[in-house]
């Protein structure tokens, strides 16, 4: 989003419209005011989310008045357009970035520097929301931290709409002048079609993949047009009014921000149709432009709002970095700190408008040597190789790292194998080792432990949410020919599971087949999803299971799952019995096709204290206690669990490996010198493999049956 001071505003002079329009001030106000609140406080204000559409249909409305004044003849003229936006928003953006790797380099732990050094560069040439919508809307993105970088999707998007927009309306007006049309209705027209047609996208794309269309360009060119469409219905439309239809659209106009801000959540599926209610509202404000004595000028054109408004472009561009480099710098982030990290967000904005988004802005309109462009030639070539240089060291010392083999050798020559991995929280071990604060080294080494994933990730098993789930794979592992056939079932709970499961079936001949998919909890249930299409294939992907069971005659099926979504139609807390219930009818449809079938525990969930695993041990390697958290808080509801206990049933057994994670009233990240997740839930690979034998011993001890577990 461009919170910068466009056509209008005290630092933009030539172009100043006749009228100055302080209602748009007091609305940039609210749009970063929302947005600084839902970000610092997200249940205080849990539509604040909003203030960037508040802010894409300013800009449509601010940039398509300015180019139909003048519009655009030829290129030169789109180059000249091009390089007053460089010089009014690159400079202050360009100083954030730069900061913002500063702070990286001194505070965040190593584990992010190769991601956050890329989304600075893509944050630097404005590709930020592609790479986001490409990269960190899949279920197994959600453990990774925000970047300080990641608020630059929305100025991605609103250059790219600058990039586009002037020779769209210089195509347009051509158009008009070529076959004898008002110019007028030749932008209303091209306008309104781009609105029509990218609406019809957003409701579409949100609804079958609503992370990626969240940060597409193609969902929110829509909201632009809606701003230049006011511009486009022309001065007389949108001029000063004191008349009472005026006055009653724009206190409806500000009704339906304040209603979005205050009652829409993140789980919307957004930006489509619901979109509407911000957008039109903003428009219908900048459209009616009231200026009655009890208008909402009383509330938009005061002294704070007009403060707010005047630093707008600056306040959203230094309050995400500081809100996620700050709690690197207190023990506990807590509400002084975030007083305090707001108060810094203030000061430094009026220091970059006064100092760099006006006086600096002014040296390079009269400068000789540094002109726009060469300032962002150098600009962006500066933070290319900063950015660069996190992206490479981190890289290189990945490499160094990888070899996770050597890693194990080298903890378990320091621990013992006694002590090592899954018996590391042994009485013994406890008792004459102690549960170590550090350890000289770790397995993987933290800066690759995000990486420490099973191989079915690699081999591509898992039915994918993306597609919704149209795509069905069946991994096998083991002996090709194995007498015994064992089915994995589940979601990536399951398939965190299958390098133990995958060394036990080579040590038996067993042939392990896998059935994985993501985020889905395989009972039959329908959940709740933001899109209907995933709702409906989950549902049927149990069916599909069932079928290829029966049809395959597996003598055992390993099932394990991670509750991560409520019941459709239910809150979460209230779908633990249902969901309980259809994983009870799924267990016993599976034994009926004739196999066993074992359930093993949902493993312990250290994403209900900290956000990432690896990046928590990268920062606290000598101090590890701070990796860990308490049992009540890390072990997880588990319905298909309490199934088996509910259904009784000798074929229908469960283990559970939660006391090789958990040690009395604490579970822990690091056992025995091995990182045991890869994010902020999945158990690592290493860690998986570690526990192959003790899993092995309580499947036998379980299922009883001489034919599954005979010598290999």
């Amino acid at each position: 989003m461009s919170l910068q001071q466009a056509e209008t505003g005290t630092t933009a002079r030539k172009s100043k419209p006749t009228v100055f329009r302080g209602d748009i001030q007091g609305l940039r106000a609210i749009a970063v005011g929302v947005v600084v609140i839902y970000h610092f406080w997200p249940k205080a204000l849990p539509g604040g989310f909003i203030g960037v559409d508040v802010f894409f249909v300013i800009s449509g409305f601010l940039i398509t008045t300015h180019l139909l004044k003048r519009p655009p003849q030829n290129i030169r003229d789109v180059a000249q357009f091009w390089m007053r936006r460089v010089k009014r928003l690159l400079p202050a953006s360009f100083l954030v970035i730069l900061a913002g790797l500063l702070g990286v380099w001194l505070l965040a732990p190593i584990t992010l520097w190769q991601d956050w050094g890329f989304q600075a560069i893509a944050a630097t040439f404005y590709f930020q929301n592609w790479y986001l919508s490409t990269s960190k809307v899949d279920y197994l993105a959600e453990a990774d931290a925000p970047s300080p970088f990641q608020h630059f999707w929305s100025l991605s998007v609103e250059e790219q709409f600058y990039l586009i927009w002037p020779i769209l309306i210089g195509a347009l007006l051509f158009a008009a002048i070529r076959f004898g049309w008002k110019r007028r209705n030749a932008a209303l027209i091209g306008m309104g079609a781009i609105f029509a047609l990218s609406l019809g996208f957003s409701i579409y794309a949100t609804a079958t993949d609503a992370g990626a269309a969240y940060f597409s360009a193609f969902t929110r060119a829509w909201e632009f047009a809606a701003g230049a469409l006011v511009a486009a219905l022309g001065q007389r439309a949108y001029a000063a009014k004191k008349d009472l239809t005026s006055l009653a659209g724009a206190w409806i106009g500000l009704a339906a921000l304040i209603f979005s801000a205050l009652v829409f959540v993140g789980e919307m599926p957004f930006p489509g149709y619901i979109a509407l209610v911000p957008v039109l509202g903003t428009a219908l404000i900048l459209l009616s432009h009231s200026t009655h004595k009890y208008s909402p000028g009383i509330l938009l054109e005061n002294r704070v709002m007009r403060f707010l408004g005047d630093n707008s472009y600056a306040i959203y561009l230094w309050h995400w970095p500081i809100l996620i480099l700050a709690p690197y710098t207190v023990a506990e982030f807590g509400v002084t700190a975030q007083i305090g990290a707001l108060a810094l967000t203030l000061v430094l904005s009026v220091l970059t408008q006064k100092l760099v988004e006006v006086r600096f802005r002014k040296f390079i309109e009269v400068s000789k040597l540094l002109t726009a462009p060469r300032f962002l030639l150098a600009g962006s070539a500066t933070l290319a190789l900063a950015a660069g240089a996190f992206y490479t060291m981190s890289g290189n010392i990945m490499e160094e790292s990888k070899d996770v083999t050597a890693s194990v050798k080298r903890v378990n020559a320091q621990v013992g194998t006694d002590c090592f991995g899954s018996n590391g929280l042994s009485d013994r071990c406890v008792e004459e080792q102690g549960i170590p604060e550090g350890y000289k080294q770790l397995a993987p080494a933290p800066i690759v432990a995000k990486d420490d994933k099973p191989g079915v990730y690699a081999d591509d098993c898992f039915s994918e949410q993306g597609d919704n789930y149209a795509k069905r794979p069946v991994c096998s592992y083991g002996k090709d020919n194995g007498k015994v056939k064992v089915a994995m079932v589940g979601n990536s709970h399951a398939g965190q599971w299958v390098p133990a499961v995958k060394a036990i079936a080579e040590d038996r001949g067993w042939k392990l087949d896998t059935y994985l998919i993501s985020r889905c909890a395989v009972m039959g249930e329908r959940q709740a999803y933001d899109e209907k299409a995933s709702v409906d294939a989950c549902a049927e992907y149990s069916d599909w299971t069932t079928e290829q069971i029966d049809k395959n005659d597996y003598d055992l099926v390993i099932s394990s799952s991670r509750q991560s979504l409520a019941i459709e139609g239910k809150g979460f807390a209230a779908s633990e019995a249902p969901a309980q219930q259809a994983f009870e009818k799924t267990l016993s449809d599976w034994k009926n096709t004739g196999a066993q079938v074992a359930v093993i525990k949902d493993t312990p969930f250290p994403g209900s204290t900290m956000d990432n695993l690896p990046d928590c041990v990268a920062e606290h390697e000598q101090e590890l206690s701070k990796c860990s958290g308490p049992a009540e808080e890390w072990i997880p509801l588990d319905p298909q669990f309490d199934a088996v206990k509910a259904l009784d049933d000798p074929k229908i057994v469960s283990v559970s490996m939660n006391d090789k994670f958990c040690r009395e009233d604490t579970c822990y990240g690091v056992i025995g010198g091995v990182v045991a997740y890869w994010d902020h839930s999945h158990i690592s690979s290493t860690m998986s493999r570690d526990l192959a034998k003790p899993l092995d011993s309580r499947l036998k001890e379980a299922l009883d049956d001489s034919k599954l577990f005979a010598s290999s």
